[in-house]
């Protein structure tokens, strides 16, 4: 069978973000892509997220015959989801439509009826899933049970099938179709990447270690694929993908997407080892709980490579961490951070603000921590009831969810909680973000950065951002 893989395009929002960043590479497709290609099938991948437009769109469509489309879905780029498979329908009306990612899997019949193009969901994880959905439609065979799928039949009746147990030996995945990717398009290096490297002929991916999460923060909506689970990949295994991604695409640097990279330091332990035991000559960053850091370990993973952590402190204040079910303390927040400071590891941290029942003063309590810690980077996100989450079902059940549409699900700017004190809120945060990215201590370092018009290039385009950021929101 001849299938098409589209990550489409997000909004317009978090794709300006993308001037500055590093586009994220469409892993899950690409997984899904390396299980089909496994079972003997055609698979083709678009990213419209970094060179592709509606145009390169409807010209590939016509590469093969092709027979199904899949895309991946979050919720502030849902309703481009939908625009693109109107796009895809109109072109090849006889094509059948299949959308997995966490929207889709945390509401997959409303999901089914917001878009009537779309006929199968994939809920959870897919690889198994997309396998055997493709054999039945080869076959014929009979969808109702094939586990973790929601359908309409010929009728228009939405089916949703039992749940699909997780995969238990996630090193027998095979690698993500990397060669699928157009990889020149994911050369550009920025904030998201190592660290603030700048190598132009230097090839970049994301890769995953792990699978799932094994706490359960109220924003995140992990558990809706995961089940509040993590599953981790072997370190052999790990280091045999980066080895295939240095020797087949000539990748040197390495995001690791897991939620928690750092959960067994065993295991990360025994990575790094094996990176400094192979002579990977590689840079790589990863994200971390402060709660799962040590100083041996911190030194160890700067002696493997690691130029950049990222921290999901989410807040300063005690009762709001409590609140987002974070299970971790003020002080472990400065023993991470100073730690990392210690071995010479980049920190970025990332900050949440508007949960529910959120003051002025835990606002402030998180200003007052960040310019305390003085990180290398920082960034913002406003809480966002995104379906799967405990935070949506809280807001739904307190009746303060907005009634919005997906777009409005936008983190950046958009607040689709009702909460009367968060104008005055998100004004302060931004005037912290001003205050940190123009303070004697970032400007010093941005300096000391400037390494080559590459760097010079990036700040300038940042600086862009963040002015009109700070003056849209003062």
């Amino acid at each position: 069978m001849n299938i098409l893989l589209v990550n489409p395009p997000s909004s317009f929002i978090l794709r300006t973000f993308n001037e500055i960043s590093l586009p994220d590479m469409p892993l899950n497709l690409a997984y899904i892509a390396s299980c089909l290609e496994a079972t003997g099938h055609d698979v083709r991948i678009i990213d419209m997220n970094v060179v592709e437009t509606v145009e390169d769109l409807q010209r590939r469509l016509h590469e093969l015959d092709f027979h199904l489309a899949g895309f991946t879905s979050t919720t502030p780029a849902i309703n481009s989801c939908y625009r693109t498979i109107k796009i895809i329908k109109l072109a090849l009306p006889w094509i059948k439509i299949m959308l997995g990612g966490w929207h889709a899997s945390a509401l997959p019949s409303k999901t089914l009826q917001e878009c009537k193009e779309i006929d199968y969901i994939i809920r959870g994880e897919g690889e198994k899933t997309c396998q055997e959905l493709v054999t039945r439609l080869a076959s014929g065979g009979s969808l109702e049970n094939v586990k973790g799928l929601a359908y309409r039949d010929d009728a228009g009746r939405i089916h949703v099938t039992e749940e699909r147990p997780l995969i238990q030996d996630i090193d027998a995945i095979p690698y993500p179709a990397r060669h699928l990717l157009d990889l020149d398009a994911y050369r550009r290096i920025g904030f998201y990447t190592v660290g603030g490297y700048f190598k132009k002929d230097l090839y970049l991916s994301s890769m995953i270690t792990s699978r799932g999460c094994a706490f359960n923060c109220t924003f995140c909506a992990d558990s809706t694929i995961y089940k509040s689970t993590c599953r981790l990949r072997s370190p052999e295994n790990v280091i045999a993908e980066m080895k295939h991604m240095i020797h087949e695409h000539d990748i040197r640097i390495f995001f690791i997407t897991d939620a928690n990279f750092t959960l067994s330091k065993k295991r990360v332990m025994r990575i790094c080892n094996l990176m400094i035991d192979e002579g990977l000559k590689i840079m790589w960053g990863c994200a971390a709980r402060v709660d799962c850091v040590s100083l041996d370990l911190l030194k160890l993973m700067k002696k493997a490579g690691c130029t950049r952590i990222s921290y999901g402190i989410e807040s300063g204040s005690p009762r709001i961490l409590k609140l987002m079910n974070k299970r971790i303390s003020i002080k472990q927040i400065r023993d991470a951070v100073r730690m990392t400071k210690q071995v010479g590891i980049p920190v970025y941290l990332y900050f949440v603000y508007g949960i529910p029942d959120e003051t002025m003063n835990d606002a402030r309590k998180s200003g007052h921590l960040l310019m305390d810690l003085k990180p290398d980077y920082v960034t913002h996100s406003i809480a966002t009831p995104f379906p799967g989450s405990q935070l949506y079902d809280e807001a739904l059940d307190r009746g303060i969810l907005k009634d919005v549409d997906w777009d409005m699900f936008n983190y950046p700017y958009n607040y689709v909680i009702i909460n009367p004190g968060f104008t005055e809120i998100f004004k302060y945060q931004a005037r912290v973000m001003k205050r940190f990215y123009l303070s004697p201590h970032f400007i010093m370092q941005t300096l000391k950065n400037l390494k080559s018009i590459y760097h010079v290039l990036f700040y300038l385009r940042a600086l862009k951002h963040l002015i009109i950021y700070m003056f849209t929101f003062r």
